[in-house]
């Protein structure tokens, strides 16, 4: 049987041992990337294939939803760099009151709305760790901490996370390590 690995398990490889995943009971890790939201449960470590799924809810959608509503009720042209700035760099004040409000509000609606998809699904963040990954993740963290509805935070803020996790885990799985 082929060895599989999904992105968000692959990103909690290099800080598996820190966060001591084997111990915990329950972990649900989420990656935010550009097209899709995947998760993936955790027992003890332990992948549990029955709660892995991906949800159509990547940053691209985030972007063309406050692009969209900043061109039509603010008649202003905003790029992705625009948002980013915005909500990484609180740079909210160069571009003025109505359209940081206007893009902070967006992304708290859209991590609601993701969030709320993932508990439709039976998954509660309010138990257990939930460990956020990828790009997406580190765009919205100040939404996602906001939302109250997750518990027991774990932000890995390493972009690079995936691509070092599947170098990891390949290398165990030649070496047998």
């Amino acid at each position: 049987e082929a060895v599989r690995f999904p992105q968000a398990l692959a990103a909690t490889a290099p800080v598996f041992k820190r966060l001591q995943l084997g111990t915990v009971a329950k972990a649900t890790v989420i990656d935010i990337g550009g097209f899709t939201a995947d998760y993936l449960s955790l027992r003890y470590g332990a992948a549990d294939w029955a709660s892995c799924d991906s949800l159509e809810n990547g940053v691209i959608l985030l972007y063309n939803r406050i692009r969209s509503k900043a061109s039509s009720d603010l008649d202003v042209l905003l790029e992705e760099t625009d948002v980013d700035a915005i909500l990484l760099q609180g740079q909210g004040s160069s571009y003025g009151e109505e359209v940081a409000a206007l893009v902070e509000y967006q992304a708290q609606e859209f991590v609601n709305d993701m969030l709320g998809a993932l508990r439709e699904r039976q998954l509660d963040l309010r138990t257990g760790r939930v460990i956020f990954v990828g790009g997406g993740a580190c765009l919205l963290r100040r939404q996602i901490e906001a939302s109250g509805k997750v518990a027991h935070l774990v932000f890995v803020e390493d972009v690079n996370a995936n691509a070092k996790g599947f170098e990891y885990l390949y290398r165990c799985t030649v070496t047998g390590a």
